[in-house]
């Protein structure tokens, strides 16, 4: 059934949303591609727009997974029409389905090249799309450089030089030898500095791509990073649509402050006292409000801020700011926001010095052991095992005991491994160490590792001051109805290696 027009797309459309089951569709779209390969046989009748319309089709059928592995050739053929909506057609369409390796790519890079060289703004745009999407060696190796003159080009809008960083970034991610960029900071440092935010935003990914390869190239890049943080901070000429709930361009600042963590250390003095500034006023002015859109976002920015904060090492301050802001989010109704919290204040605990800080907080991390979700209930397992010391380690390791018998049998070989390694470390006595141990077996015998009651029986076996008291409460859990066979194994040894003055003691 071949129609004229667009209409025929449109019908076929209707046709395939009308089939009442996946046997009649298969055998509609079989007829069309039947159809569509017999025109493409014929192709010399073949008009550019009906071209057009058989080509949107097999997008279509590709898109509802059918394999189509045929009219590739005019796909590509389309990206040479000199009108665009067959040009349009020609670049979509090879983009979903050609990957890089495929022969006919190499036909459309002259295509390809010469609309992006050209003055026409709307071609540089479907050829930077295309090239960005498709990402492969050989078109890095033959545009790259072309792409780089446009990015860099003060004739060009602001348009196409957006999608020229974005389509370098793709081509230095997926082949980083290929893309020369040497001597390319000050360039780097000049499109910082730049006023239309859109060509910022850009301009920022690439940079990430770049300083996530070698930060020691883009020292200069690292002031104009902070400035930008500080427009966007003071929402200093921030067009109206570039910001996002009332939060001035979230992704421009979380991009900024990730190409930051890329360098070891901020030297200048007043670079690092005007970051500073700027992360406080994200710390301070960042709170949960009812709007989800809002929230997802401010946080991005807030959390990325947080990574910042400890990967410059901040002041005591600073730091005990994060914290209190983190022990607001661990006690909110919306997961996301809990976790997060729980997973922020770990990674703080391992590169700073905040536990006294932290620890104020403990009621409210063992309120998230009982979460109905397991991702959080595990992040707060993580968090008490990492702030644990002598001071608090009889309340954690308690709460842990208790947790253990309605905790997931998934979670219970982890929590007895740590129930065990914080009972060691932070025991103030040997006998509540013994206690310990012996509780965890009787709750969890299964999941207690053989290592585990090894430990305890070297303890009872090298400090004979224990041995009485140690075979006491084994004597205790082997009047139990049941016991667990680890149990008895421990029993036996504590109760073998006692002393028989002791020994008469503990059997009375």
């Amino acid at each position: 059934m071949a129609l004229s027009g667009m209409r025929g797309l449109s019908v076929f459309i209707s046709d395939v949303r009308n089939c009442q089951n996946k046997e009649q569709e298969r055998l509609r779209v079989d007829k069309e591609l039947g159809n569509i390969r017999t025109r493409f046989k014929n192709e010399k009748g073949l008009t550019p727009y009906e071209k057009k319309k058989y080509v949107w089709k097999m997008l279509y059928i590709h898109m509802l997974g059918y394999d189509v592995d045929f009219g590739h050739m005019e796909a590509v053929s389309l990206i040479s029409a000199p009108k665009y909506p067959e040009k349009q057609v020609g670049y979509i369409v090879t983009s979903c389905l050609l990957n890089e390796n495929h022969d006919f790519l190499r036909l459309a890079i002259n295509t390809v090249r010469n609309d992006i060289v050209g003055r026409n703004e709307t071609f540089q745009c479907l050829a930077l799309t295309l090239v960005g999407n498709i990402g492969g060696r050989e078109f890095a190796e033959s545009l790259a450089p072309d792409v780089q003159k446009l990015l860099i080009s003060s004739s060009c809008r602001p348009l196409v030089r957006k999608k020229a960083a974005l389509c370098l970034v793709r081509l230095f991610r997926k082949n980083p030898d290929v893309m020369n960029v040497d001597s390319w900071s000050d360039r780097m440092a000049q499109l910082l500095d730049e006023r239309d935010l859109g060509v910022v935003t850009s301009s920022m990914s690439l940079l990430v791509a770049l300083v996530s390869n070698n930060h020691e190239e883009y020292w200069s890049c690292l002031p104009k990073c902070v400035k930008v943080l500080e427009r966007l901070s003071r929402n200093q000429d921030v067009p109206q649509e570039y910001t996002y709930y009332g939060i001035p361009s979230p992704w421009l600042q979380v991009k900024a402050m990730r190409a930051l963590q890329y360098f070891p250390t901020i030297e200048d003095p007043d670079t690092r006292r005007s970051l500073f500034e700027v992360l406080q006023r994200i710390l301070m002015g960042t709170d949960v409000v009812k709007n989800v859109n809002k929230n997802n976002a401010s946080h991005a920015v807030l959390f990325e801020a947080l990574a910042l904060v400890m990967h410059l090492d901040a002041e005591k301050e600073m730091m005990s700011q994060c914290v209190a802001l983190l022990g607001k989010f661990i006690a909110v109704r919306e997961p996301n926001i809990r976790y997060l919290g729980l997973e922020n204040m770990t990674r703080m605990l391992m590169v700073t010095d905040v536990q006294d800080i932290i620890k104020r907080h403990q009621a409210q991390i063992i309120t998230s052991l009982k979460d109905p979700d397991i991702s959080i209930r595990r992040r707060a397992l993580d968090l008490l095992y990492g702030m644990c010391d002598v001071s608090n380690a009889k309340d954690i390791v308690e709460e842990l005991l208790q947790y253990l018998s309605t905790a997931e049998f998934v979670m219970r070989e982890e929590l007895s491994l740590k129930i065990a390694i914080l009972a060691e470390k932070f025991a103030p006595d040997l006998s509540w160490y013994v206690d310990v141990i012996l509780q965890l077996i009787d709750k969890a015998g299964d999941f207690v590792s053989d290592d585990i009651w090894f430990r305890v029986v070297q303890f009872v076996t090298n400090n004979e001051d224990l041995q009485p008291y140690a075979a006491l409460k084994a004597r205790e859990y082997l009047d139990k109805p049941a016991i667990h066979e680890t149990m008895v194994k421990v029993s036996a040894y504590i109760l073998g290696e006692i002393q028989p003055s002791s020994g008469q003691k503990a059997w009375m």
